[in-house]
C-alpha cells in the first residue's frame, strides 16, 4: 500500500511538470480583395502597413456607400463586419482574425477634381475661345472699350461648389493675362484687342511724332541765343507745342536755359529730353505742352493749358525713358497726362468742365525706353486718384468740376514733366524724362 501511495505522488509530481507548449500555427488575416459600388479606380491594398485605399469620383457622398466584393483569408473573421458598413466619410478600422487578430484601415479618397469652365464672357467681347487642355480663356474685345476697365459678366464653371479666387466679378484690369484659382487649379484669362477690326481714326496733336524741330525766339529774326528755345513744329506761330524755356527766354536778363531739347539735335533727332534744372535759384521742371505762354519770366509766366479738339480718343500711348533723382528724400516722379474738357462761355465768365482723364505718375527708373499705353476715363471715374482731380482753385489749370460723360469734348490737354511737382518750381534736379512720340488711340 506504501508502495501504491509513493507511485502516485510520482505521476502526479511529473503531470505537473509538463507544460502545454504546443503554439497556434501563424495565418495571417489579409484583406484579399474589396471593391465599393461606384469607385473610380482598382483597391490599393497595403499588406505591409494593412491598409486600403478606395478612390470615389470627386463629390460622391461617402456616407451612402457600400461594399460589393470582399474576401478576406479563408477560415477568417472580420470585426466589425464591413458589408453593413455605408458611411465611409472617415477611415473605417477593422480586425481580421485569424489565430491572431490583425487590424486593418479601410479608407475613401475622392478623386482630384477637374475646373471645367462652361461659359465665360466680358461685358462688350467680341468672342471668347475657352481651352480646356490648355486651361485658358482668350477673349477678344474691340477697341472701343478700355481694357483696364472690363466687368466679368458670366463665369460659369463646375463643380461649383471649389471657391475661386480671386473674385471674378471684382477684377477689372487685363492688361495682363489674369490668373484664377480654383485651390491650386489655375486657369488663365488674356484678353487682346481684335487686329482685324478696321483701325478707327480721329485727330492727332500737330508734331505729336517730334521728328520737326523749330530752335528760335518768339519772333523768328530772334538772334541771341539766350532767347532761344526748342519746341516741336516748323515755326513759333504754327506749332501748338509749348515748354517753360519759352518764359524764360522772356526775362529781362534771358537765362537761355534748355529744360526741353531734341537728342541729339534737331537734325539727327532720336527722342526729346525734358530735364530738371536750377536757374538763378529756382528749379525749372523740363515741361513740354500744348497751349500757350502768356507773360515771361520763371516765376511770373502763365500758362494757358489746351487746344480746341472734338474727337474721342480712348487711350494714348507714348514711348518713354525716366531717370528720376531724389527729391524730398525720394525718387522724383514725372507727370504725363492727357485731359479732355468741355468750356462754355468766354473771357472771364468762361467755365472749364473736365470730360476725361488719361493720366501716367511714375518714379520708375527705367533701364531703356518702354511704350506706355493709358486709357482714357470719362467723367468722374472711381479710379481717378485725388491729385488728377479737376479743382477750381488749381491757379496754372482752373476746372469748374466734371462734365457728362456723354458730352462732346471741345478742348484737349497734353502735359509732359521731368517733375511731377514742377508747377510749384520744385522737383529733383536732373531728373530727366526722355519721350520719343506721342499718339491718340481712338
Amino acid at each position: 500500500m506504501k508502495k501504491l501511495f509513493t507511485i502516485l505522488i510520482a505521476l502526479f509530481g511529473l503531470s505537473a511538470c509538463i507544460k502545454n507548449d504546443i503554439p497556434f500555427p501563424y495565418l495571417f488575416g489579409e484583406i484579399l480583395s474589396i471593391s465599393m459600388e461606384g469607385q473610380s479606380d482598382q483597391s490599393s491594398i497595403s499588406t505591409e502597413h494593412q491598409t486600403v485605399e478606395i478612390k470615389v469620383p470627386y463629390g460622391t457622398d461617402k456616407t451612402q456607400l457600400s461594399i460589393v466584393d470582399f474576401e478576406i483569408t479563408e477560415g477568417a473573421k472580420c470585426t466589425p463586419d464591413i458589408k453593413d458598413m455605408t458611411d465611409f466619410s472617415l477611415p473605417v478600422h477593422l480586425t481580421i482574425t485569424t489565430y491572431q487578430e490583425y487590424d486593418w484601415t479601410i479608407t475613401v479618397i475622392e478623386d482630384d477634381f477637374e475646373i471645367n469652365l462652361h461659359h465665360f464672357e466680358i461685358e462688350g467681347q467680341l468672342s471668347a475661345r475657352i481651352d480646356k487642355d490648355l486651361q485658358r480663356i482668350q477673349v477678344i474685345i474691340p477697341d472701343t472699350l478700355a481694357i483696364e476697365d472690363l466687368s466679368i459678366t458670366t463665369f460659369d464653371y463646375s463643380p461649383n461648389d471649389i471657391i475661386v479666387s480671386p473674385n471674378p466679378f471684382e477684377i477689372h484690369d487685363f492688361s495682363s493675362p489674369v490668373s484664377f484659382f480654383f485651390d491650386d487649379i489655375e486657369w488663365i484669362i488674356e484678353v487682346e484687342y481684335d487686329d482685324e477690326e478696321i483701325e478707327k481714326s480721329g485727330d492727332q496733336i500737330l508734331y505729336s511724332n517730334f521728328q520737326s524741330w523749330y530752335y528760335g525766339g518768339r519772333n523768328a529774326g530772334e538772334t541771341p541765343n539766350n532767347r532761344k528755345f526748342y519746341i516741336p513744329g516748323e515755326d513759333f506761330d504754327t506749332t501748338p507745342w509749348r515748354t517753360g524755356d519759352v518764359g524764360a527766354a522772356d526775362l529781362v536778363v534771358a537765362t537761355g536755359v534748355r529744360t526741353v531739347y531734341p537728342y541729339p539735335d534737331k537734325e539727327t533727332y532720336e527722342y526729346t529730353t525734358l530735364k530738371t534744372t536750377s536757374t538763378l535759384g529756382v528749379v525749372a521742371a523740363g515741361s513740354l505742352f500744348v497751349g500757350d505762354i502768356k507773360g515771361s519770366g520763371l516765376r511770373d509766366v502763365k500758362t494757358d493749358f489746351g487746344i480746341p479738339f472734338t474727337d474721342n480718343p480712348k487711350r494714348f500711348t507714348s514711348t518713354i525713358q525716366y531717370l528720376p533723382e531724389v527729391y524730398n528724400n525720394e525718387l522724383d516722379m514725372c507727370d504725363i497726362y492727357v485731359l479732355l474738357q468741355v468750356r462754355e462761355g468766354s473771357g472771364d465768365n468762361e467755365k472749364r468742365y473736365r470730360l476725361a482723364t488719361a493720366w501716367y505718375r511714375s518714379d520708375k527708373n527705367m533701364e531703356t525706353f518702354e511704350t506706355i499705353d493709358i486709357p482714357f476715363l470719362y467723367g468722374n471715374h472711381s479710379d481717378l486718384a485725388s491729385y488728377m482731380l479737376p479743382a477750381e482753385d488749381n491757379e496754372m489749370m482752373p476746372e469748374h468740376g466734371f462734365a457728362s460723360a456723354q458730352a462732346s469734348p471741345t478742348h484737349i490737354i497734353v502735359v509732359y514733366s521731368s517733375s511731377f511737382d514742377g508747377a510749384n518750381l520744385k522737383g529733383g534736379v536732373g531728373s530727366e524724362l526722355r519721350v520719343k512720340e506721342f499718339e491718340l488711340k481712338y
